[in-house]
């Protein structure tokens, strides 16, 4: 199977992640507020480039039987290594007009990127396309960005792709208060912090789960640091309880896990290790439910 797809299954239901691509990002937007010599020990320790964090775009395709669920829609060309979904959708035989639902995790460049053609018109021509209520309303309003720690180049990125891509929605986006079955086996759960709809995302099936915590984490040395911080969380605090919820329901219950930015196919477990967690990359084909 090509590096940019993998298969899998979660119970009865068959899912793939599908790469978008990759973008390279100054590693102290990763990690804001870490010394620069104790990130570079800590990025050499893991074998990492000092300057940089290469980071996937990891989409998601959820397989139901009726329904054809795609999570996120990737960057689209926002840099000339990002904008691979449309053709390893093509690759793993799926076509626009099959996908049934777009669920929008957050209206971040990196995630909505792919809504739309070239002809402005929604990409996924048959499908409802599902956000947060609260994140449609802040992007589509006057979005305040100043509590993060982004450059005003970079803000302005992100209120121009959230001006362009969202409106041509409106006929078919359907918004979401709490927490609610999208469709059968796949519930959008809040988890605000990183914007302040950001949506986490749960695939059910017979015994086996999938925790699908898009931007809540955005790297495995963040489960090892929780104090480290990055310069896109819109609340800081709202981030850390957030991120604390969902790794610490992960591990409790042994769920198998795909965060967004992990390295491709970004699958794996989260292990509690005192006050922190650490990430275990996942075994494929298929991927069992864990039990205790």
């Amino acid at each position: 199977m090509a590096s940019n797809r993998k298969p899998f299954s979660v119970g009865e239901i068959k899912c793939t992640a599908i790469s978008d691509g990759t973008f390279s990002y100054p590693a102290d937007w990763f990690f804001s507020n870490v010394p620069k010599e104790q990130l570079e020990d800590s990025l050499r320790d893991h074998d990492l480039p000092l300057n940089q964090i290469v980071s996937p775009y990891t989409c998601l395709i959820v397989k139901t039987g009726k329904h054809n669920v795609l999570i996120d829609t990737g960057a689209d060309g926002l840099a000339p290594t990002t904008g691979d979904l449309l053709q390893n959708l093509k690759a793993e035989g799926i076509t626009p007009e099959e996908i049934t639902t777009v669920i929008l995790t957050h209206a971040h460049p990196d995630h909505i990127g792919g809504v739309l053609d070239t002809n402005s018109k929604p990409a996924f021509p048959y499908a409802r396309y599902i956000m947060s209520r609260t994140e449609w309303h802040f992007w589509t309003s006057h979005p305040d960005l100043r509590s993060t720690g982004m450059d005003n180049h970079v803000k302005d990125l992100l209120v121009t792709c959230a001006r362009k891509s969202l409106p041509p929605l409106t006929g078919c986006v359907e918004l979401l208060d709490g927490e609610k079955e999208v469709v059968p086996g796949v519930h959008a759960i809040p988890a605000p912090g990183h914007t302040p709809g950001h949506i986490a995302v749960m695939v059910s099936s017979a015994n086996a789960q999938l925790l699908h915590i898009a931007d809540a984490v955005l790297h495995p040395m963040h489960l090892e640091y929780p104090a480290w911080r990055n310069v896109f969380d819109l609340s800081e605090e709202d981030a850390a309880t957030t991120r604390q919820r969902l790794l610490d329901r992960a591990a409790a219950d042994h769920t198998n896990v795909l965060a967004y930015h992990f390295p491709f196919p970004s699958l794996g477990q989260v292990v509690k290790r005192g006050n922190a967690w650490r990430w275990e990359p996942l075994p494929f084909d298929p991927l069992p439910p864990r039990t205790g």
